[in-house]
This record gives structure tokens, C-alpha cells and sequence, in this order.
């Protein structure tokens, strides 16, 4: 008999929740539970972005979202900056930066506007960053926002938490690294560890340390150099384009408008105009990715990473292979985010003919 009583429950319990779950939300139904996927949104100061909409929880659309304050969180006062006009520069028209290669294309399709550092978008509550955030004070900032639907209108106190970090002038993208190529072929010679990262902070990869520094203001423009293991300067010839079938890999020179080719560096002279490389090339085959090649002429011998004693940080042999003669087929990414003059020294653990 307890048997049976014990799944007359069962079935009573599954039933009620199954009506539960049925129950449809009713038409005009504003949660009290709206918010951002992101609860803390990361931006930095100068940067254009354009975030996700607001999480319904199952509201009746269509919403109208109304940007009401945005607040220091330190001090709960309103942030004043956010609500003020302040000129930024904006593209006319789409930058190609395949036809646009002069100075003059480019200011015919530049122009300077007025905007506030952050709006709401009414329909979807998406945050429209400008890059009129660089006059804005890094910090914590809350967002307030009043929300409206066919039920009726709610505020939202402190529905986002923006956290505002300092610009950063530039950016390691990926480990910058050096693959072994037997010379005269296409064959890697794949060693241990050979594209890890050692300090990602420092550009410090296992066969490649990638120094960058932003030395002026002006001109707009990467000078590489290249430096075997010993601090030897290679002449800016001995980093050759990467062949890819019958054309060549990306690089540094793909994406500036002038390549200068010198003794001991090669400098390549960019558009102030956006991040360089410009997120034009972001979706595009291999990306911002700078693929180069340094031939076996130049590259007495290679180091390898020692895998018995191998604990990076804390401890980073090496040894040294001179078997056969290699090339070094070199792979980095950065971005540079604060337009200037930047010195790119590219150190690779290789000694020097």
C-alpha cells in the first residue's frame, strides 16, 4: 500500500511543475531581473566599442531603455564626463586600407564630431563607447537605467559595473616565435616549448623576445630591429617576406602605407587614424598575424629549449643545435593603440654569421 502512495506523490509532483513550466509568461511582463551578460564591463580609455544588449528575462518586447545617470562607484556621486560633448575623430566614409595609402585619402574621409563618451541605445540597451572615454578617469562607474514596455516602467539602479582601465599604447597579440626550416625546403624542424609563452607581460617567448617601446609622439611609425641572441643588429634586409604558394604571407609591411628598408632596421610608417593594424584586417585570413623569414646565410646556429631542466619562468636553458643549416620562419602580433613613434627590438635565439 506505501508503495502505491509513495507514486501517487510522484505523479502529483511531476504534474504540478509540469503545469508550472507550461505557464506562458504574460503579455507586458517586465522583469525585475534585467541585466548585461557582462556584470562588469572592461573597457579602456579611448577605445570604441559597441557591447551586447540587455538580458531580457523573458520581458515582452518591444523595451525602451533610457540612459539615467552613470555614478563613481568609489563616491555614489554623478560622473559628469560621461554626459559632456567632446570632439573625436570619425570616418565619412569605410577606411580600405588597400586604396586608401595617402595621407590626403585619408583626411578627405576623416572628420571631427561632437559626442559624449557613452549613450544607450533605446531599442536594445546596447552602450555605444566612443572614444571620447580618454577624458574620463580610470575607475569603477555604475550605470543606472529606466526601462519601459508595454507593462510599464522600471529603474534599473547599478544594472552594469564599467570598470575604466588606463589606455594602453600597445599590445602582444599572440607568442611571438621562431620555428626551425631546413635550408633550401619548406620542412620544420619542431623543437619543445618552441612557441610558448615565457612572460607574456614582457613579449618574452621561448625562441623570440619581442622589446617595444614608444619613443615620441611623431612621427606614426615602427622601427624593427632585429638582434641575434648576443645583441648582434641584423641589417634590416636579413627579414625577408614569408613565401605562401606563390605570394607571401602578412606582415609589418602589409599594414603601413610606407616600408623604408635600412642598415639595421626596417621602418614601416603607419596611419594615425585608427589602431594599427587596423581592425579592417581582424577577420581577414591570418589576421593582424606578421609572418617573416630570416634564411640560413645570416644564422650560424639556433638554441633549443633544454626540455630535462625546462621551468619557465624560474629556470629557461637552452641548447644549442648546429646540425644542419636552418632558416627561422618568425611569427608576432601586436597592436598598437596610442599613435607615435615605436621601437620594436625582435631578439631571436639564434647567433649571427
Amino acid at each position: 500500500m506505501k508503495k502505491y502512495i509513495n507514486i501517487f506523490w510522484i505523479f502529483l509532483v511531476i504534474g504540478t511543475a509540469s503545469i508550472i513550466a507550461c505557464k506562458k509568461t504574460p503579455v507586458g511582463y517586465l522583469s525585475e531581473n534585467l541585466r548585461y551578460m557582462a556584470d562588469t564591463l572592461v573597457i579602456f580609455q579611448g577605445q570604441t566599442l559597441t557591447t551586447n544588449g540587455v538580458v531580457l528575462d523573458n520581458s515582452t518586447p518591444p523595451l525602451k531603455v533610457r540612459l539615467l545617470n552613470i555614478r563613481n562607484k568609489a563616491t555614489g556621486q554623478r560622473e559628469e564626463a560621461f554626459f559632456k560633448q567632446f570632439k573625436v575623430a570619425i570616418w565619412k566614409s569605410a577606411f580600405n586600407p588597400l586604396t586608401d595609402t595617402t595621407t590626403a585619402i585619408i583626411k578627405a574621409k576623416r572628420d571631427t564630431v561632437l559626442k559624449t563618451p557613452l549613450t544607450v541605445l533605446e531599442s536594445s540597451g546596447q552602450f555605444v563607447i566612443t572614444n571620447a572615454t580618454e577624458n574620463i578617469a580610470p575607475g569603477y562607474y555604475l550605470v543606472d537605467l529606466e526601462v519601459e514596455n508595454a507593462n510599464g516602467t522600471k529603474t534599473y539602479m547599478g544594472i552594469c559595473t564599467i570598470k575604466l582601465n588606463k589606455s594602453i599604447d600597445y599590445e602582444y597579440t599572440t607568442v611571438p616565435y621562431f620555428i626551425a626550416v631546413k635550408a633550401g625546403t619548406e620542412t620544420g624542424i619542431r623543437f619543445t616549448f618552441d612557441d610558448q609563452w615565457i612572460n607574456s607581460e614582457t613579449g618574452q617567448g621561448t625562441t623570440v623576445d619581442l622589446k617595444i617601446r614608444r619613443v615620441a609622439d611623431f612621427p606614426n611609425q615602427v622601427v624593427l630591429k632585429i638582434l641575434d641572441k648576443n645583441g648582434a643588429v641584423f641589417p634590416g634586409k636579413a627579414l625577408e617576406n614569408r613565401p605562401n604558394g606563390n605570394a607571401f604571407f602578412n606582415n609589418l609591411r602589409t599594414f603601413a602605407y610606407k616600408t623604408t628598408v635600412t642598415d639595421t632596421a626596417i621602418l614601416y610608417d603607419y596611419f594615425a587614424s585608427t589602431r594599427f593594424p587596423d581592425p579592417y584586417w581582424d577577420d581577414k585570413t591570418n589576421g593582424i598575424l606578421c609572418y617573416y623569414r630570416m634564411y640560413d646565410k645570416y644564422i650560424a646556429s639556433i638554441d633549443t629549449a633544454d626540455t630535462k631542466r625546462w621551468f619557465p619562468p624560474v629556470q629557461t636553458p637552452y641548447g644549442t643545435y648546429t646540425k644542419e643549416a636552418v632558416s627561422a620562419n618568425i611569427r608576432f602580433s601586436t597592436k598598437i593603440n596610442k599613435p607615435g613613434k615605436y621601437i620594436y627590438e625582435l631578439k631571436l635565439k639564434v647567433t649571427k654569421k
